[in-house]
């Protein structure tokens, strides 16, 4: 057979219509079996969140059962679908309950819940960006004796800007997300190190890891921007966003969250440069505006 395209919707094609299994399609290409995967429920996800699903749940999404039963709706849609369209923004500022309810929903769909469920803490508490996210390693957060550093330093050579910042883990979800994940690591022997030191785990190794136990891959934005990016990590937290239940939500969004939160609880605005490794006052304001609700709610029972 001859080599298919390499393009979300051909690959959800030879899946769901052709009924071959995502490694031999895998095969086929060329690459790895978690790339197809990837590729079609990335697919799948903006199709979920763009609303073109229907009454299809998000958690049947990863079950490639569900997907060829429900194969009408979803190849409908997906053959509509602008592949250009950006996903719809997300207006929702979180509360502690619905991060709460968010995560609750991704670990009743989600093999690697933990991890996720702890990323996203992480996000909502400290405002990183994805690629200082994708660096932190176990040192950052815990000491040799295994216990949080609560007031720790996002180092130099992690920060986007190259200068160390504040680093805060004062949120004791968070925290406990985060210890979660590492008893997992523990279990599964990820990125150990010596017993009764950083409770047993390398402290060199990647605070989060891939599902393999791999740290996330960091590579230039493009041949000409010399700028670094995780773009595994960037999906890793697509997914994990779509399946907690919050439609638009980015890692760039997130960090809005946590402005706002900040803002709310008194930072000003030297302190919100410095604790998001933000260079000016406009990119505050810019964290800090909301995007515009759509005429028709606004103007909604207004008297």
């Amino acid at each position: 057979m001859g080599r298919l395209p390499l393009d979300s919707l051909s690959l959800l094609i030879s899946v769901v219509e052709g009924g071959r299994s995502y490694k031999e399609v895998a095969s086929d290409l060329g690459v790895a079996r978690s790339t197809v995967e990837r590729r079609i429920k990335g697919l799948l996800r903006r199709l979920q969140q763009a609303g073109a699903l229907g009454s299809i749940r998000v958690d049947w999404l990863d079950s490639l059962v569900a997907i060829r039963r429900e194969r009408e709706t979803i190849m409908a849609a997906a053959r509509a679908h602008d592949v250009g369209a950006p996903p719809p923004p997300c207006r929702v500022v979180l509360d502690a309950d619905e991060v709460a309810a968010g995560a609750s929903r991704l670990r009743s769909c989600c093999r690697s819940a933990n991890r996720d469920i702890a990323l996203i803490y992480t996000l909502l508490c400290t405002g990183l960006k994805t690629m200082e996210l994708a660096l932190l390693e176990v040192g950052d957060y815990l000491d040799e004796n295994g216990n949080v550093r609560r007031v720790s330093t996002l180092r130099g050579e992690v920060a986007a800007s190259g200068i160390a910042r504040p680093l805060y883990f004062n949120s004791s979800r968070a925290v406990a997300s985060i210890d979660i994940y590492l008893e997992e690591r523990m279990r599964r022997r990820l990125g150990t190190g010596e017993p009764g030191r950083f409770r047993g785990l390398d402290p060199k190794s990647r605070l989060f890891l891939t599902e393999a136990g791999r740290p996330f891959l960091i590579t230039r934005r493009s041949p000409t921007d010399s700028r670094l990016t995780s773009k595994y990590l960037q999906a890793t937290l697509r997914l994990a966003f779509a399946r907690a239940g919050w439609v638009g939500m980015t890692a760039q969004q997130a960090r809005r969250q946590v402005a706002l939160s900040l803002d709310r609880q008194g930072a000003d605005r030297a302190q919100l440069r410095e604790l998001l490794g933000l260079r000016s006052a406009r990119q505050v304001r810019r964290l800090l505006r909301l995007p515009p609700m759509p005429l028709d709610l606004v103007s909604h029972e207004i008297v």
